[in-house]
């Protein structure tokens, strides 16, 4: 049976963290209507996760999972501006936060027809029973939450034979929901409208907390719906799971984007993108927040080989 945080639903939870969010937040973070600053990556915007982080009540999450479902190989100039031919591993994950008594699942895996749009006609490794094991987990978990609408991170909530069970306790952003509905990157991940339905969407100006310890933060620009997790655990570990804003920290370190033509071609806001990049070697320069990009590899091994996160999903 599918536990739940505090033993509440899915809608209860959402319900107790909009009322907690609308009494404690100012009009201009939490609704769409009123124009933001121009500068939405202020100094002063992680002072402003760690407090939302404490809104929706219940014990903080106790570690930090992660699997690799399949894996692209592309040289480092494909991934990076400037970029060598060195070869480089673009890691497909999913997230999993694990409670005392629950988990929340942040991204979402993807079947090996899905996987096939991103080998650019070449054969690479994909793992159908971490996928599988991807699934169990989305199907058990409390509420599930997806950075972006590209298929490799949504393609698990939107093709599964479980998707209407899934959908109960899955959030979705309104900019996601209209991409998958009108302009998906693939048509195998289309959403009609009924089915769009099934989910629990939401709309937020500039972040919002979904789950003890967890706040989205909106960051358009790798696509309309892109999303950062901001996660605090019971440890007192912080983590800003930044999905795509770069797909590898180097990125991050070096403030270097994606190359023109890979911006060109999956659509990006290199303007936006430069704003985020900018906050996040802020955040690494002046804090202990562990900055954790979906697609590094090498960087994931680090942080497992450290003890800060932990490779494979709990089916408890």
């Amino acid at each position: 049976m599918r536990r739940t945080f505090a033993t509440k639903s899915a809608a209860l939870i959402l319900l107790s963290m909009t009322t907690a969010w609308l009494s404690s937040a100012t009009a201009a973070e939490t609704d769409p209507l009123v124009p933001q600053a121009a500068q939405p990556y202020g100094d002063g915007l992680l002072a402003q996760l760690r407090r939302a982080a404490t809104f929706v009540p219940g014990a903080l999450p106790v570690e930090l999972r992660y699997i690799t479902v399949a894996e692209s190989h592309r040289p480092r100039r494909v991934v990076l501006d400037g970029g060598s031919d060195e070869s480089y591993v673009q890691a497909r994950t999913a997230f999993q936060l694990v409670y005392d008594d629950s988990t929340l699942m942040i991204d979402a895996g993807m079947d090996e027809e899905v996987h096939r749009t991103f080998g650019m006609g070449a054969v690479e490794p994909y793992w159908p029973e971490r996928n599988a094991a991807v699934q169990e987990a989305l199907v058990a978990a409390s509420l599930v939450v997806i950075t972006h609408e590209h298929g490799d991170h949504v393609a698990g909530i939107v093709r599964s034979p479980n998707r209407r069970a899934i959908a109960a306790h899955t959030v979705l952003t309104k900019a996601q929901v209209e991409t998958l509905v009108l302009a998906p990157q693939s048509p195998l991940i289309r959403l009609t409208p009924s089915q769009a339905a099934d989910y629990l969407v939401i709309d937020y100006a500039r972040f919002h907390p979904v789950a003890p310890g967890v706040v989205l933060v909106k960051a358009p620009g790798h696509t309309p719906g892109h999303q950062m997790v901001f996660v605090q655990l019971n440890s007192g570990t912080e983590y800003l799971l930044s999905a795509d804003v770069t797909w590898t920290l180097d990125g991050v370190v070096d403030l270097v984007q994606r190359p023109q033509a890979t911006s060109d071609r999956i659509r990006e806001d290199r303007d936006a993108l430069k704003l985020q990049i900018r906050w996040l070697k802020r955040v690494l320069n002046a804090s202990d927040v562990i900055v954790v990009p979906s697609h590094d590899s090498v960087h994931l091994a680090d942080l497992e080989g450290r003890g800060l996160i932990v490779e494979g999903l709990t089916s408890d």
